[in-house]
């Protein structure tokens, strides 16, 4: 890859933050960015006024054409609901994100060719959990359709990407869905403290110790995105196998519950983040989406019956309303 051009760092041009906001419309920023459209030449976009919340409004229905196909080369053959035949995929391509005072229109489509132009030369990384990876395959087909020459791509460490040699720009995924550092440690005579009935082992969470997995990455991009929440779960971690919190390399006393230990995790991440990831670097948080499988969990027969989004406040079953509180609570902080 070339040598990177020191004057071309990135800065939140109008063009660029508008494009980030498009597709990532759920993102509570960790740092303020202007959020604006570049103003038409003939007339203002509703998108710039003062009273414009992209990150507040609601899903409908807007039937547009797919951005890409079964034949995306970035696909995971068994999210590739296009070639599996899932069921319902015109309702859920017409899903738009209507924002508050913005006009009365949905969000604009993203323009691939647009988008890697503005970001030529530069590099997008993904940090955190499945939510991130769906996104990244998602979108790695839709900037393909822009430059079919791109390529798979996992340096770094990155658990899946691509690079898109027409613009020279690399898009990537690290996988840490806590952030935070977590390893198995099974029970051995030194583990007094952590014996109880039916303990297999403790996952031990470093809370101040960033995953290996984009500690030592946070240099290589211009923009970062940050995600976790799913996997703080007893689905996840159930009583057998919990987690445990450490803080300087010793327990946490009294022993944090999960979403306790998730908000010291977040804390603890965003503190690093302003401390150790370049100035220059454009940083973002993803927030959680519901869960929405219907009888059984992903990994058990669930399934996604969904034909139109969720209105506004609508929740569908106590778990996942739970879940979506919980984190709308802990981004707040």
């Amino acid at each position: 890859m070339k040598p990177r051009d020191p004057s071309r760092s990135l800065k939140p041009s109008l063009c660029f933050s508008a494009i980030i906001a498009i597709l990532l419309s759920s993102f509570a920023l960790l740092y303020s960015t202007t959020l604006l459209l570049p103003p038409s030449p003939s007339t203002p976009s509703p998108l710039s006024n003062a009273a414009c919340d992209l990150f507040s409004g609601q899903w409908i229905t807007f039937p547009r054409p797919a951005l890409y196909d079964a034949t995306c080369p970035f696909h995971r053959n068994a999210w590739n609901c296009y070639r599996n035949g899932r069921d319902g995929m015109a309702s859920i391509n017409a899903f738009s994100w209507l924002p508050n005072g913005c006009g009365g229109s949905p969000l604009p489509r993203i323009d691939p060719a647009a988008f890697l132009s503005s970001m030529r030369g530069r590099r997008i990384g993904f940090v955190g959990d499945s939510l991130n990876e769906n996104f990244l395959v998602a979108f790695l087909c839709a900037l393909h359709s822009a430059d079919p020459g791109a390529r798979k791509w996992k340096k770094k460490g990155a658990w899946r990407g691509g690079y898109f040699p027409r613009f020279d720009v690399t898009v990537a995924y690290h996988r840490a869905v806590l952030l935070a550092r977590y390893r198995w440690q099974p029970l051995d005579n030194s583990s007094a403290s952590f014996r109880v009935d039916g303990l297999k082992g403790i996952y031990r969470v470093d809370v101040d110790v960033p995953a290996d997995d984009w500690v030592n990455v946070t240099n290589f991009y211009d923009v970062l995105v940050f995600n976790t929440g799913h996997w703080w779960g007893s689905d996840k971690f159930p009583k057998e196998t919990p987690l445990v919190f450490f803080k300087d390399g010793k327990p946490i006393v009294p022993a944090l519950g999960m979403v306790d230990g998730l908000e010291v995790v977040l804390k603890s991440m965003i503190s690093y983040i302003k401390k150790e990831v370049p100035k220059r670097t454009l940083k973002y948080w993803r927030s959680q989406s519901p869960r929405h499988f219907h009888g059984g969990e992903w990994d058990h027969n669930g399934s996604c019956l969904f034909t139109k989004p969720l209105s506004a406040g609508e929740k569908q079953g106590s778990k996942q309303g739970s879940t979506r509180s919980e984190f709308s609570d802990q981004r707040s902080n």
